[in-house]
Order: C-alpha cells, then structure tokens, then sequence
C-alpha cells in the first residue's frame, strides 16, 4: 500500500470514526429525550390514579343526576338543633343537624346505595354511615319503584355554606363507579339560622310512598 493509498486509508477511517462516534451520540441524545418525554407524560398523567378514581357525576337541588345503576334527586335540605329519629328519641347537638331526602330510581336491578358523604366548605369531609347519628339507610330500591329515603348528618355550622353532598353504591369502594356530587346551596345565612333553630326536624325510614301522599 502507497503513502498515499495509507493517508487515503487513514483519512477514511477517521471519518469513518466520527461519524460512528456523531450517530452513537444522536443516538443516545434521541433516546435521553424519548425518556425524558416518557417521563414527563408519566408525571403529567398519573395513569394509575386516574384509572381507579370515580366518575363524579354532578347536581344541583332538584335536579336529577343518572347514575350507572339508579337516578336520584336530591331535594331541599333542612337544619336544627334537634332531630326527631323514627324510632321516637330526640337528639340535640350543640352543631347542626342536616337532613336531605333523596328519591332514589334504581336502574337494571334492585340496588341497595350504601355510601353517602358530606364535603363541607370548611374543607373536612363528615362520613355518613349506615348507623349511629349520622346515617343513611335507604334500604333496597327496586327498578320502577321509586325510593324515597333522608339523610341526615350532623356537622358544626361552619360545615354548612358551600357543601356537596357525595352519594355512591359501595360503601367501601367507589373506584371507577358513578358517584353523584349534589352541591346543596347552603350559605352562612342558612348556617346562621339553623344553628339557633330548636324546632325539631324528623328524619323517617325509608319509603315506597311519596312523602307527599304521606
């Protein structure tokens, strides 16, 4: 091989070497980017979290509000000092009591709805549960046979303005189910005047019968 046939050689392989070197550098800089994107989409959109989160379906007072598995209507909320249970006691609270009936129009199948929280515009959540003082015992709607139930709970009066009312099948799980979200319209003057209201309200069981045939 000539001097020059080498020099020749040499320049090519050179080249040859940095252009190896160029393309394993774009490379690695496509695949750094591609990551640094994938990583940016996983933190934009936390998958998992979104995936088992509810579908928030939401209302307003008196307006219906289609759930997967029934329609419901929430209807005008009340407050006092003092409630009067079904079962004939009297309780009295140094907060409010709220009570909020609901008509409940199960769909497909007959659906027992066990799930039921208040968000109060003081930012706490107040549980509402199937005993004790604050409860929600709707019973087993049937399909076609509309369920009239009341929810009551009881709350400090700053709990009151700005509330929504969160009512859901499971008790335990509402991952991926329809949860209806009733904001109840509540203000610091409803607040106000229930927390010195001593009329007592009266939250009954269940029904099959409208509350206005009642």
């Amino acid at each position: 091989m000539s001097t020059a046939d080498a020099a020749a050689t040499g320049v090519e392989t050179t080249a040859g070497v940095r252009r190896t070197r160029i393309q394993t550098v774009g490379a690695g800089a496509a695949v750094l980017a591609a990551l640094a994107v994938g990583h940016v989409v996983v933190t934009a959109f936390p998958v998992d979290e979104r995936v088992q989160a509810s579908f928030v379906r939401p209302a307003a007072v008196g307006e219906p509000v289609d759930l997967r598995y029934a329609r419901l209507t929430v209807g005008s909320p009340r407050g006092s000092t003092v409630l009067d249970t079904d079962d004939g006691s009297v309780l009295t609270t140094p907060g409010v009591w709220l009570t909020v009936p609901l008509t409940i129009e199960a769909s497909g199948q007959p659906r027992a709805l066990g799930f039921a929280e208040l968000l109060g515009g003081d930012g706490r959540t107040y549980r509402v549960f199937t005993g004790g003082r604050s409860s929600f015992l709707p019973g087993t709607a049937q399909p076609g046979v509309p369920r009239y139930a009341t929810l009551r709970v009881e709350v400090p009066p700053g709990a009151l303005p700005g509330a929504h009312l969160r009512i859901g099948l499971q008790p335990d799980d509402q991952r991926r189910d329809d949860v209806a979200d009733i904001d109840l319209g509540l203000t610091t003057a409803d607040a106000d005047a229930w927390a010195t209201q001593v009329t007592p309200l009266h939250a009954g069981a269940w029904s099959d019968e409208s509350p206005e045939r009642t």
